[in-house]
């Protein structure tokens, strides 16, 4: 058998929460007019007696807090929030789940990795233009290959956070956008790797239009994450 929930101070006093402390006043009157036990004890058993002194116990505990504005307060603010949250509806409830999820995960998981892929990918134009200054320089070389060593472990771990991390339903979509992208810049760092090797000007030009479709995704699994 399901327990039967407490009734707030304004169901028991039968007024509505917005309601003035005059009005309150005359509620509470009223019903101790008609509820209080001593007027006709006499006539009535022990067990309705004991009730309804009880009852205008709890009649009094309401009017106490309800008449003073910083009791009400507290109230207000702690009661009748734990009530309304108890009857939430069970699809409300788990829809309130899945946004705070969604709004988690995009905090803690989907907005860092994204951004650290935009973010690595965009350096590639100035780096290239550093680079180009003299192909053949072994310091710009060296210093070209251990940005093109940054994309690697940037990629890496944005494809392994996205692995151990799943991400909500509503993300699914904008997650796989990620997984194209890091695909893309994947390939355009194996042309980085070939132009280590022979120093063939086309695998940068190769790597340049790749980079340039990873962020395109990047920014269509973002403009998904707007339409939720």
């Amino acid at each position: 058998m399901v327990a039967q929930k407490k009734p707030t101070y304004y169901e028991v006093l039968g007024v509505a929460p917005g309601v003035s402390r005059e009005e309150i006043k005359v509620a509470y009157r009223q019903l101790v007019k008609v509820l209080h036990p001593d007027p006709s004890y006499k006539e009535k058993s022990d067990h309705q007696v004991v009730a309804e002194t009880e009852q205008m116990m709890y009649i009094n505990e309401a009017y106490a807090t309800l008449i003073d504005n910083e009791k009400r307060a507290h109230y207000n603010s702690t009661m009748i929030y734990r009530r309304n949250q108890v009857r939430m509806p069970t699809h409300m409830q788990d829809s309130f789940d899945e946004e705070k999820a969604t709004e988690r995960y995009l905090r803690q998981v989907f907005n860092p990795l994204v951004n650290s892929i935009v973010k690595i990918l965009k350096k590639y134009k100035q780096r290239l233009k550093v680079l180009a200054q003299d192909l053949y320089d072994e310091v710009l070389l060296e210093e070209f290959a251990l940005y093109v060593d940054e994309i690697e472990n940037t990629l890496r771990k944005a494809s392994n956070g996205f692995t151990d991390n799943p991400a909500p339903l509503t993300l699914k979509n904008a997650v796989t956008w990620m997984r194209h992208a890091i695909a893309q810049a994947a390939d355009g760092l194996d042309e980085l790797r070939f132009f280590c090797q022979n120093f063939d000007y086309d695998h940068l030009a190769m790597a340049d239009n790749l980079f340039k479709i990873a962020i395109e995704h990047s920014t269509k699994a973002k403009s998904m994450i707007r339409a939720i």
